[in-house]
């Protein structure tokens, strides 16, 4: 073997780490699987690694605020929006910064509204804008850029209807020394000419502002311009108005411009002389024409032409010209400016004619059309000229008595008004619909009682509507106002259940306020609804708390009525001599007379005949046309009755004839005035014509009680054609039977048996033809059974 030759290693070779984990993981799974997991994990370690070292190396360039605004500045939005938004997605967005992101987003939402074609999107991407501007005050705007961005957000206000923010961010821009304070103005020009309730005085004044700077483009000024000129036309300055249109440069928004020369000349038409107004009409016609042939678009110019030509019409008296061409105007484009201002103009129009009906549906139709006021605007017709014209309608349906056509158009209104000028426009409606229908049916007595229950129905939804108001407004000053109305309109609609609930309420949340009126009228409600101890535990109340306010009359009066349906007559009494005598009511006061003819029924309740009747008599010469007066006249006469019945006992009981003619005297004084007190109600019930079941009871009883009264004097011939009279009146009713037997008796004190009977059998064949469900309960004491029982006694007498 040559001494050079290389011999083989006998050494084991030396492995590197890999080879050494390969041999120690060989033949064997879990090894193998846990160097994978290793491997895969120190992977995945090394890339995260150097992607943070990339955007650490790469953002300080590429992706900072100040690159967002260099590229905002040179118009590249997509660009801008793409750092601000890498920013924020890698949280390396200092808090410093913040301010500015939010700027640029603003200012890119700013230009997307303005290049946006459909208004509502624009709109709400000025809405968007302002948000994130309003945002980015709060942290700061960039350096430099403070009255720019002011001046963004005041439009962004102003464009998105926050006309409020709008101005005063515009006013905060002029202050901050903003470049081009023209365009400021300007925007607040049309701020204050588009707001809801516009100030052209204001309008005009900016725009002289913006027109004095120099430095504005041919745009901006034809804008103040044609603004000014239409500012002018909106307050009737119709030459000023044309003036200013006139000035304008004819080249830049021609259709525009002969709009407004247009309507500078209706405004002067609307004060034109008579020998004028055709002439006129004949120029403003043509110039409107050149509006629409320049507006080749057919945008709103041509619409609000046809509507001024419609207006020219109307200004000349061809009314019905008018009419169609409003109406033509809203059918072909309802929900514009324009066709809006038409709807409203042909309602007027149609009311003025009398015809209601197709008005109601012009208003309608405009009423729908304003679905969101708060974006609402126009040059033809403001926000609130729209609310004033709807109320001046529903003011003229009420005045015409058209009550369901002015609730229908209360259902309309509720996007223009609002929820709680709606509730308070229905429930007026209904409180003046139900009182309507409570006079008319009053004064067509017992014919209108059917519109008295309707009107009551109406109050009582009335009293339900300010109820609901109450709650919409419970945190203003209006709630308590709201729960009083509601309370007092449930009380006159006779739902006392409802009263008592809601004044609960009100004396809960309103301890002074009407403390004494709340608690009579509460004590009212409970009477009526049979709650006695109820009613006069509050009436104590507002006596004990409120002894001298003048709702104290009247609760002594009701606590009186309380106590007498309780037949404690000596409390009730105490509290009518104490209206009668120990107050500073004087006997024209309502509280004083109604006491005093309470008084009297009371003490004829209380069997104290000689006090009711001089209670009563003086209460009647008194007040001779007052509507109780009847009634005491009656009771007069039962309490007379009522008194003779001891010197008629004393009469039949006497033993001597002096005896016998003093009770006879007594008896007979007190029964001559009961006749004729009876007579004179009867004759006045007969004289009045009336159907009033009341009034028919009355008279029925005057005959009967009166004829009763002639049998007691042994006039019995008068006494028999007084129960004739009854009998003449209710001729196949129960109660007749009651006439029949009086008149048998009289005929058997004039010892006419014959006659007798024939009245008997008269009254046998009444029985018989009464049908089987004839109402004897109300009318006599007796049944059919018990009658015919009688009838046969009598028969065999």
């Amino acid at each position: 073997m040559a001494e050079d030759e290389v011999q083989p290693s006998t050494e084991p070779p030396r492995l590197g780490l890999v080879g050494k984990l390969r041999a120690w993981s060989a033949g064997h799974p879990i090894r193998n699987t846990l160097i994978g997991v290793a491997l895969a994990a120190a992977s995945v370690a090394t890339i995260t690694a150097w992607l943070a070292l990339t955007r650490i190396a790469t953002a300080p360039d590429g992706y900072t605020v100040e690159r967002a605004l260099e590229q905002l500045d040179a118009g590249e939005d997509d660009a801008a929006r793409a750092i601000i938004d890498r920013l924020m997605e890698g949280d390396s967005l200092k808090a410093s910064d913040y301010g500015a992101a939010l700027y640029v987003m603003g200012i890119i939402k700013v230009r997307e509204a303005e290049r946006q074609w459909s208004p509502e999107r624009s709109r709400n991407d000025y809405y968007i804008a302002s948000k994130y501007l309003d945002e980015a005050r709060t942290f700061s705007f960039p350096d430099g850029r403070e009255a720019d961005a002011l001046l963004q957000l005041g439009k962004s206000f102003l464009e998105s209807r926050q006309l409020e923010k709008g101005t005063e961010t515009l006013r905060q821009a002029l202050d901050a020394g903003m470049r081009g304070k023209a365009k400021a103005h300007l925007l607040l020009a049309e701020a204050y000419f588009y707001a809801p309730e516009p100030d052209f005085k204001q309008a005009i004044a900016e725009a002289d502002i913006t027109l004095a700077d120099p430095l504005i483009d041919p745009i901006q000024r034809t804008s103040a311009q044609l603004l000014r000129s239409e500012a002018f036309a909106s307050l009737g300055l119709g030459d000023k108005a044309l003036a200013a249109a006139q000035e304008t440069d004819a080249t830049v928004d021609p259709a525009r411009r002969s709009l407004a020369e247009g309507r500078a000349r209706v405004a002067k038409l609307q004060s034109a002389a008579p020998g004028e107004r055709a002439a006129l009409a004949e120029a403003a016609d043509s110039v409107l024409e050149q509006a629409r042939r320049a507006d080749q678009l057919s945008t709103s110019i041509s619409r609000e032409s046809d509507y001024l030509k419609a207006q020219i019409a109307e200004l000349l008296g061809f009314r019905e010209k008018a009419i169609l061409e409003y109406g033509e105007l809203r059918r072909s484009h309802g929900t514009s400016e324009a066709g809006i201002a038409a709807a409203f103009a042909e309602g007027d129009l149609l009311q003025n004619e009398g015809n209601d009906d197709e008005a109601l549906e012009a208003y309608r139709r405009a009423l729908d059309a304003i679905d969101d006021p708060a974006s609402y605007r126009s040059r033809l017709l403001a926000l609130q000229a729209a609310k004033q014209r709807a109320l001046s309608a529903h003011q003229r349906l009420l005045e015409r008595n058209r009550y369901n056509a002015a609730l229908q158009m209360t259902d309309w209104v509720g996007d223009l008004l609002g929820p709680t000028q709606q509730l308070l426009l229905r429930a007026d409606t209904l409180q003046r619909w139900g009182e309507a229908l409570i006079a008319e049916g009053e004064s067509e007595g017992v014919k209108g009682r059917q519109k008295v229950r309707r009107g009551r129905k109406r109050l009582r939804e009335a009293g339900g509507a300010y109820e609901r108001l109450a709650e919409a407004r419970f945190a203003t000053n209006d709630f308590i106002e709201d729960l009083w109305a509601s309370a007092e309109l449930y009380q006159r609609g006779q739902s006392f259940t409802e009263a008592i609930r809601v004044l609960d309420r009100y004396l809960r949340n309103e301890p002074v306020k009407r403390n004494a009126l709340a608690l009579l009228r509460l004590g009212e409600a409970q009477l009526a609804r049979g709650q006695d101890d109820a009613a006069v535990a509050t009436l104590q109340e507002c006596l004990e708390f409120h002894e001298n306010d003048a709702s104290s009359y009247r609760a002594r009066l009701i606590c009186a009525q309380a106590h007498r349906m309780r037949t404690d007559y000596a409390q009730a009494e105490a509290y009518l001599r104490h209206n009668l005598s120990r107050t500073a009511l004087g006997t024209e006061a309502p509280e004083w007379r109604d006491s005093k003819f309470e008084l009297g029924h009371l003490l004829a309740e209380a069997k104290r005949n000689d006090e009711a009747i001089a209670e009563l008599e003086e209460a009647v010469a008194r007040y001779p046309d007052d509507p109780q007066t009847r009634w005491a006249r009656y009771q007069i006469a039962l309490s007379h009755r009522q008194a003779a019945r001891e010197p008629l006992s004393r009469l039949r009981a006497a033993q001597t004839v002096n005896e016998r003619e003093q009770a006879r005297q007594e008896a007979y004084e007190h029964l001559e005035a009961a006749l004729a007190m009876f007579q004179s109600v009867q004759r006045e019930i007969t004289m009045a014509d009336t159907a009033d079941p009341l009034d028919r009871a009355t008279l029925r009883n005057c005959y009967m009680l009166g004829g009763n009264v002639l049998f007691e004097l042994e006039r019995y011939e008068d006494a028999r054609q007084s129960f004739a009279s009854v009998s003449t009146l209710y001729q196949n009713e129960p109660y007749m039977l009651e006439a029949l037997v009086h008149i048998y008796y009289c005929w058997r004190r004039q010892d006419d048996r014959p006659k007798a009977m024939g009245v008997v059998q008269q009254a046998q064949q009444l029985l018989k033809r009464l049908p089987d469900d004839a109402d004897f309960a109300t009318s006599t004491n007796m049944n059919r059974a018990q009658w015919a029982s009688l009838l046969t006694t009598l028969e065999q007498i």
